[in-house]
């Protein structure tokens, strides 16, 4: 089990066909690789104006699809498909616990780099140095590739997607 500070929380919403990021802002957070291949637990507190929608999915045994950025806030963020455990009142804030599997990571939207690139047209030399130039100014997944995992993971079934 390996433990690490959560830095950004933020909710990817399904609306009309595309992904909507919303930020959520923690005051504190942590998140726990369990070394399974895919299962991570991530608490976050936060303010208690998310009651309401952590509720409202907790009450409906349902999914949330997030996106975090652990340790640095110059990582890569990680889709997580997860669901609401349990929502603790504090004085004032709410303690919001998820239990999550990894949906997305670095290599896939490296991937999703390259097929962009390559679908441009560049070619050669340039090719790499384009790649190395993308590379090294991601900062979050690109709305195609989220787009897409929100589809999948709605049309799996699997899932209880709003």
């Amino acid at each position: 089990m390996k433990t690490f500070r959560l830095i950004s929380l933020c909710l990817l919403d399904g609306k009309k066909g595309h992904v909507e990021q919303k930020i959520v802002p923690i005051e504190d957070g942590l998140i726990i690789n369990m070394e399974n291949p895919q299962v991570w637990f991530i608490e976050a507190v936060v303010s208690k104006e998310y009651y309401p929608y952590f509720n409202s999915i907790l009450e409906k045994n349902g999914n949330v699809l997030i996106d975090v950025v652990i340790t640095s806030k110059e990582n890569h963020p990680a889709a997580m498909i997860t669901n609401v455990l349990s929502i603790t009142e504090l004085s004032e804030k709410v303690s919001v616990l998820l239990k999550g599997d990894l949906a997305l990571k670095k290599d896939d939207l490296l991937a999703d780099v390259l097929e962009d690139i390559v679908g441009e047209g560049v070619q050669g030399e340039k090719l790499l140095a384009e790649f190395s130039h993308r590379r090294a100014n991601l900062s979050e997944f690109s709305e195609r590739t989220l787009d897409e995992l929100y589809q999948s993971l709605k049309e799996d079934g699997k899932y209880s997607l709003e």
